[in-house]
C-alpha cells in the first residue's frame, strides 16, 4: 500500500519518540544522527500537521452550507445566537452549545477579540454534520 501521509516515516518516528519523552539529544543517539538534524525533522513535520489543518479547515469550507461574516463590533456572547439562528435558517444541527463555541471562539480567534468585542472581522463556517470552522 502506498504511504499516504503528509508525514515521513522519519518525522513520524521522530514525533512518537518525543511524545515519549524523549530529548532531541537522546533521539539523535538513538537513530544516528545529529541533534540539530532531530530539530529540523520535528519542525517540518509540525509545519506539514499544520498546512494539513488548514487544508481541511479550507475543504470545510468548500463544503459547508453555513457561512457566516462575524463583523468588527460585535459582542462575543452575541455569536453564538447569530450562529444557531443562521444554522437553523439552513436546517443544519450545530455540535457544539453556546459555551462551547465562545470557548472556540477565544482559543482560535484571540486576536480577533479584545474584552468582549470582536476587532476584526471573521467568518464562521457551519458543515452539513454540524461541525463548526473559524476562518
Amino acid at each position: 500500500m502506498a504511504y499516504k501521509s503528509f508525514l515521513t516515516k522519519r518525522q513520524l518516528t521522530v514525533l512518537r519518540l518525543r511524545q515519549a519523552g524523549l530529548t532531541q539529544e537522546e533521539i539523535a543517539k538513538r537513530i544516528k544522527t545529529t541533534r540539530a538534524n532531530i530539530s529540523l525533522i520535528e519542525k517540518r513535520a509540525k509545519e506539514n500537521i499544520e498546512r494539513s489543518k488548514e487544508t481541511i479547515k479550507e475543504w470545510n469550507s468548500v463544503i459547508s452550507p453555513v457561512r457566516i461574516t462575524v463583523k468588527k463590533g460585535t459582542d462575543v456572547m452575541t455569536i453564538p445566537e447569530i450562529v444557531f439562528a443562521e444554522a437553523d435558517r439552513s436546517g443544519v444541527h450545530v455540535r457544539t452549545d453556546s459555551i462551547g463555541l465562545i470557548t472556540l471562539i477565544k482559543k482560535e480567534k484571540s486576536d480577533a477579540i479584545s474584552n468582549r468585542m470582536v476587532v476584526r472581522d471573521f467568518e464562521v463556517d457551519i458543515t452539513n454534520s454540524g461541525e463548526v470552522t473559524l476562518l
